[in-house]
């Protein structure tokens, strides 16, 4: 991140170019870079470019807005092209949604800052909705990595002997700490804290995703943006005490040495012949990283690699449509193609692998998942995703069987316990919690306390939970300019029975984001349950605007029309619902019954015979993996 000015803007500023309907003008007027586009309200309007943002493959632009937000244009550069891109080319995007240029996507202080300058403190003040970012470098420096140096330095000024204040990331460190110390900032996570003061670990600053749908493929392969880490972990390299620096200079961020000569660092020579990857020697086919790190384009031309190193498996693809490396490159045949050549080469039987069971636990086995959750030598963070997967599956005998897993090695795997046991609250649920409201990661401490304080009159009688609690409200309080931040806060609130806290949040997760349905939907059922029909009507006739294909809302419609006592409208939002995605088997079933109560018995057996039926046969079809 750097200033905008003639030694660091890399675009042209003496053009103007449309993207998807909208305009973009970029000029100059002195030493000033500008750009006239649409704003938040899509009127055309003029910004000043503060900041440059990153070099190669890309430059993003930012200007400045008056409440102290630093926006990300989204029309971008492309260094290698020289030419203006749309780094949302596929999407419509219209102002007031999450992801428009003007939103919290975009928005540098909320999504850039803490990765990309040294020292930040967002200082987002809920209530005013201004920022006061600070930030001690612009940019990444020394002590984004390495913590203050001050006492460091003062140990050498006054001349001390002996060993001088060790710097938080060091030569020599341990592997995994070292991996987990640069996960700061190469990961997808929510964080946890107001700021980053180098005490404690990772996991008491930021709680990562896991490698679940829609963020991950089945398997645990890349989808969105994960920045590295928790495909990193799931590798073997991981756990066998590989990290970063073996193969990065951590300085010059390039590679230590070109193509396999790099993974020939460790691995026998054997593997860098065609004896082994049967693909032309000195070819781009026979490099390592092509089936070993495939990767995917993000941000419009940045192209990165899954760090999972995975060994193809084309015979996952033919049950569960996962992506592999053969037909990466060989579109033009097919998954079985891929497999029956594997085959040949390696033999019929593959290794064992974490993804096997997942994938199974994904399609809805249970077993799987339990059997991936029991053994500790798969990764932990596919330990930790099984549970994540198993929290809207298992019964109430089954949370007794999970509940020594609070007790577990893995940090991640005791957070989704937690949160699992938090999600379905059995009535043992607070004494189960307590027993970690005082764990040493402050990851499972927040959710124990956000969980357990549903439980308030136990909670109160809980010496323990008054200090967890406060460090989950300080995370609500750093999350409060996300629309999840205020949907977590509404749904803490209205656990404890606060209608008016709860609506109060949900509102401001629209205001933040007016594209939100999910907030949208549940702050209709909130105010439907408080007496409040029309504007829980109006809520819900709003997401039918903007979602028009989606069935939940015309669902809760046809039941709030039916309870009171608007039967056509009832019936007609019904049968929306039964024409639309996602299946929605109660649609059917309450629909089935009004037509039962007007006496028209075949159009109900008709609904429940032969359209469900339909239905249910297309929904098993799209995720024909499942064993019927």
């Amino acid at each position: 991140m750097q200033k905008a000015d003639s030694s660091t803007v890399l675009a042209n500023f003496n053009t103007t170019v449309t993207f998807n309907g909208v305009t973009s003008e970029f000029y100059t007027k002195g030493n000033n870079y500008y750009v006239k586009t649409a704003d938040s309200h899509g009127q055309f309007k003029e910004f000043k470019v503060t900041y440059t943002f990153g070099v190669t493959p890309l430059q993003q632009y930012i200007a400045e807005f008056p409440e102290g937000s630093y926006q990300c244009l989204q029309t971008a550069w492309d260094t290698d092209k020289n030419k203006w891109f749309d780094l949302q080319p596929d999407l419509k995007i219209e102002p007031g949604e999450w992801l428009h240029w003007t939103g919290n996507a975009m928005k540098w202080n909320t999504a850039c800052a803490d990765c990309h300058s040294t020292n930040i403190h967002k200082n987002f003040d809920p209530e005013s909705g201004v920022y006061k970012t600070s930030f001690s470098e612009i940019s990444v420096g020394c002590e984004a990595c390495h913590g203050p140096g001050s006492r460091h330095v003062g140990f050498y000024e006054a001349d001390k002997k002996g060993t001088p204040p060790e710097l938080y990331m060091t030569r020599g460190m341990d592997p995994k700490e070292l991996v987990q110390k640069c996960a700061r900032c190469h990961s997808r996570h929510t964080q946890l804290t107001s700021f980053f003061d180098y005490e404690g670990n990772y996991l008491d600053h930021y709680e990562p995703q896991m490698i679940t749908v829609p963020s991950y493929e089945p398997d645990g392969q890349i989808s969105d943006e994960d920045y590295v880490y928790a495909s990193f972990i799931q590798s073997k390299m991981y756990a066998k005490g590989i990290a970063c620096m073996d193969c990065h200079d951590m300085h010059s961020m390039e590679l230590k040495a070109i193509g396999n000569t790099l993974c020939m660092q460790c691995h026998e020579s054997k593997y860098d012949s065609k004896e082994h990857h049967f693909h032309p020697m000195g070819t781009e086919s026979a490099q390592c990283v092509n089936c070993h790190m495939t990767g995917k384009t993000y941000m419009g031309n940045d192209f990165r690699r899954d760090h999972s190193f995975r060994i193809p498996r084309p015979d996952q693809s033919m049950q569960y449509s996962t992506p592999n490396a053969c037909n990466g490159c060989h579109e033009d045949k097919s998954a079985n193609w891929a497999a029956q050549n594997i085959e040949k080469w390696y033999g019929t039987e593959r290794k064992d692998h974490f993804s096997d069971h997942l994938l199974k636990g994904f399609a809805g086995d249970k077993a799987e998942l339990f059997y991936l959750l029991e053994h500790q030598d798969y990764p932990e963070i596919a330990r930790a995703s099984a549970v994540s997967y198993l929290t809207s599956m298992v019964s109430p005998n089954e949370i007794q069987q999970i509940k020594k897993y609070l007790s577990d090695r893995s940090a991640l795997v005791r957070n989704e316990t937690v949160k699992l046991i938090g999600m379905q609250q059995p009535e043992n649920g607070p004494t189960l919690l307590e027993s970690v409201i005082n764990d040493p990661v402050r990851m499972v401490r927040i959710n124990s306390a956000d969980f357990m304080s549903r439980w308030q009159s136990i909670v109160e009688s809980n010496p323990n939970h008054e200090k967890a609690l406060a460090e989950y409200t300080k995370m609500l309080e750093m999350n409060a300019d996300f629309p999840g931040g205020q949907q977590r806060t509404a749904e803490h609130a209205q656990s404890r029975g606060e209608a008016q806290k709860a609506i109060a949040a949900y509102r401001k997760a629209l205001e933040i984001d007016n594209y939100n349905n999910t907030v949208r939907m549940n702050l209709a059922l909130l105010f439907y349950q408080n007496g409040n029909v029309r504007d829980a009507e109006n809520l819900y006739l709003k997401v039918t605007q903007q979602e028009p294909e989606v069935s939940y809302p015309y669902f809760m419609l046809g039941l709030l029309y039916n309870e009171q006592n608007q039967p056509e409208l009832a019936a007609t939002n019904l049968a929306r619902a039964c024409d639309r995605e996602p299946f929605l088997e109660r649609a059917f079933y309450n629909y089935a019954i009004m037509l039962q109560q007007k006496n028209a018995y075949d159009e109900s057996l008709n609904i429940i015979c032969f359209q469900m039926k339909n239905k249910t046969e297309k929904y098993i079809e799209s995720i024909s993996y499942i064993d019927i």
